[in-house]
């Protein structure tokens, strides 16, 4: 006991430093301060120190009201007064703190948050976030607040009552308390690696002491090195924390996070409205416009169409007439032929009948002068050949006769002949003239098939796939296209 009361007989005393854990357990909390050389992340001095839990609590409530509130948290630089204690059942020397100098404090916060901002500044990561390009449509979503909180709670409300096909990958992290800079930096960590076009950090209505924990190094480079635009709603009207400073853009509430997204999108979704009207107008008059050239331009190939037409009848109709002419002609020329053919037939064998008998005669006279002649010159020697030679004669005159009787009966029998196959042959000349006849031909079940420029179309290998026809009937026309070619002769 002795020992007890020369401990607590040492004066109280001011000490800074740096508190490293804090631990409430029951009716007494934990502190250990510790003491750090500048860049050494080792302390050189370690003091584990208590308080009440109800006076702690009420430390906490009056700082909370203070123009920039904070909590005793660890890695806060305090100075506190202790008082000597000591734990008798442990043995222990256990300093109580009897007042926390906030002034101290709030310089150390002050001067904290300032060397973090200029070191940010320094390194380009205050603005860096903000160059990154947001979606001017971004669905994708990811989100990161306390799970099952109002937060979560307003800000996927907005999205759901949008109208827009929103999706969301939520991730849970602390939104206050010590473990606020570790989860929330390792949720931008997963999300980071996630094909989103957003990420929105968004906390409820807690204490202003909270925002503390958003001016952590930690998480600020966490924002300013994510590839993807970060939006925060975890600020207050008037405070901002660092973390608003280095995101894309900071907003007040989880609502307002979530409705500045509704806002570009629907802003976005007027213009393609708009846009869309615009462009239904212009394809309106642009089909107008169409449609009369169209119909202009039908009615001026309906024009040319029926003038090639015309002219087609006409040139048909013309070749058509030359034709018949032409056989017309062909015919009276060859009845005429036939009728001197059958004029001559009839009079040739009158003709070759007195020519036989002229023949004859003259043949008889020459051998009855020869006879005569050799008779008066004397010479009888030559009797024997002469009768010889008379006998001969009448033998040849026989023999001529006979086959001018043939001829003649020949003769007689020809002109019939002649003329039947003359009148066959007139008769077969009619049928291929009447056969070329167009119109008749039509009438039989014919078709003409004429291209698109009216050119006749004589076989398959003359017409392609594609092309446009016009088959001429003898009741009409019908225009078509050739869908299918197959060159294939026909049985």
């Amino acid at each position: 006991m002795s020992v007890e009361r020369r401990v607590k007989a040492f004066p109280t005393i001011w000490v800074k430093g740096v508190i490293t854990q804090l631990n409430v357990r029951g009716k007494v909390a934990y502190l250990t301060l510790a003491e750090f050389d500048e860049g050494d992340a080792r302390p050189k001095a370690v003091l584990d120190v208590i308080i009440w839990a109800r006076q702690l609590d009420d430390y906490n409530a009056r700082f909370a009201l203070l123009p920039t509130p904070f909590m005793l948290r660890p890695e806060l630089k305090v100075s506190l007064l202790l008082e000597s204690s000591f734990y008798v059942p442990t043995g222990r020397f256990q300093p109580r703190i009897m007042e926390v100098d906030e002034a101290f404090t709030l310089g150390e916060l002050s001067l904290t948050r300032q060397k973090i901002l200029e070191k940010l500044l320094k390194e380009g990561l205050i603005d860096r976030n903000k160059k990154l390009i947001l979606a001017d449509v971004p669905l994708r979503i990811g989100l990161i607040t306390s799970a099952g909180s109002a937060a979560y709670q307003d800000f996927t409300t907005v999205l759901l009552q949008s109208g827009f096909a929103f999706a969301l990958s939520f991730v849970p992290a602390r939104m206050q308390g010590p473990a606020t800079e570790d989860t929330v930096a390792q949720a931008l960590e997963t999300l980071a690696r996630l094909p989103l076009d957003v990420i929105c950090i968004v906390r409820g209505g807690g204490s202003k002491t909270d925002l503390v924990f958003f001016d952590s190094e930690k998480i600020c480079r966490a924002i300013a090195l994510c590839p993807i635009p970060v939006l925060t709603g975890i600020g207050h009207e008037i405070d901002r924390s660092l973390a608003d400073i280095v995101a894309y853009a900071d907003l007040l509430t989880p609502t307002d996070c979530a409705k500045f997204l509704e806002s570009r999108i629907a802003e976005v979704w007027a213009g393609l409205r708009r846009r869309a009207a615009g462009l239904r107008e212009t394809w309106n008059w642009k089909l107008q416009e169409t449609v009369h050239g169209a119909v202009h331009l039908a009615e001026s190939l309906r024009n040319i169409w029926y003038a090639h037409a015309q002219h087609e009848e006409a040139r048909q109709a013309e070749a058509s007439r030359k034709t018949i002419a032409a056989a017309t002609r062909s015919l009276r020329d060859s009845r005429e032929k036939l009728r001197l053919n059958r004029t001559g037939i009839l009079r040739g064998p009158q003709k070759l009948q007195h020519l036989e008998q002229l023949r004859y005669r003259s043949r008889k006279d020459s051998v009855q002068q020869a006879w005569w002649a050799g008779k008066q010159s004397g010479h009888i020697q030559q009797a024997e050949k002469s009768k010889t030679l008379r006998s001969l004669t009448l033998r040849l005159l026989r023999m001529s006769q006979d086959r001018l009787g043939t001829n003649y009966k020949g003769l007689a029998r020809g002109p019939g002949k002649f003329t039947r196959s003359e009148n066959e042959a007139l008769k077969l000349r009619d049928r291929l003239i009447q056969a070329s006849d167009l119109a008749k031909l039509l009438n039989r079940g014919f078709a003409l098939v004429f291209s698109s420029e009216n050119k006749l179309i004589r076989g398959a290998s003359e017409a392609k796939k594609g092309d446009e026809i016009r088959i001429q009937f003898a009741d009409g026309e019908v225009d078509a296209n050739v869908l299918k070619k197959e060159l294939k002769p026909w049985k």
